[in-house]
């Protein structure tokens, strides 16, 4: 996916929201939480549990109408996987570090006045691809190699409206592009970022 491309339907979108928006409240914001990342489909679907990490980032809402809003965000994300191993009677933990800056494109339906379901596509620049490997008194610490730069999928969340200023979130994101080059096993899947997060917000 073109990056160029992904960026200017963002600035594009966001102009027509704001252009059919004028007589409504726009919102921007904050927000800060916690991912449960993990890498599914090909080699890399073994005996692995979700690597726990951090994200923030920046939010807006442009109402559409009453109900239907569009809330891109921009957002830092740790992710990646966490597996567990042993060798010669030794445990080991190897963690990868993949770590990526999310363009979430959301449309947003209002339920009721606090209740919201999100969707939309998301685009990611990977920015730091590491391997820390530890365990028995070690830590070794590695690039990650042959990392796509970006990745591109779907995502979908419930969100809760407490008070005027303050919002919590659950969502769920998936990709449709491999994280790495050449993964494909033998029943030609490839490995995709699968996250799960909880955040919580401010408007400002």
């Amino acid at each position: 996916m073109n990056v160029v491309r992904a960026i200017f339907l963002f600035f594009f979108l966001t102009f027509t929201c704001i252009s059919q928006s004028q007589e409504t409240e726009n919102k921007f914001g904050i927000k800060v939480g916690v991912n449960f990342a993990n890498i599914a489909s090909g080699q890399f679907n073994t005996r692995e549990i979700p690597r726990t990490g951090v994200l923030v980032g920046l939010v807006s809402e442009f109402a559409i109408t009453n109900q239907i809003a569009f809330a891109p965000e921009l957002v830092y994300s740790n992710q990646g996987s966490l597996r567990r191993f042993d060798e010669n009677g030794a445990n080991f933990r190897n963690r990868s570090n993949i770590n990526y800056i999310n363009l979430p494109l959301l449309f947003k339906y209002y339920i009721n006045q606090r209740l919201a379901i999100d969707l939309g596509p998301h685009v990611g620049v990977n920015i730091l691809s590491k391997s820390v490997i530890s365990g028995d008194g070690i830590r070794n610490r590695s690039d990650l190699e042959g990392v796509n730069t970006i990745d591109a999928g779907l995502t979908g969340s419930l969100s809760y409206v407490l008070g005027k200023a303050y919002f919590i979130s659950a969502r769920y994101s998936r990709g449709f592009t491999s994280v790495f080059d050449n993964t494909a096993d033998a029943f030609g899947l490839r490995a995709r970022n699968s996250v799960f997060n909880l955040s919580f917000g401010l408007y400002l």
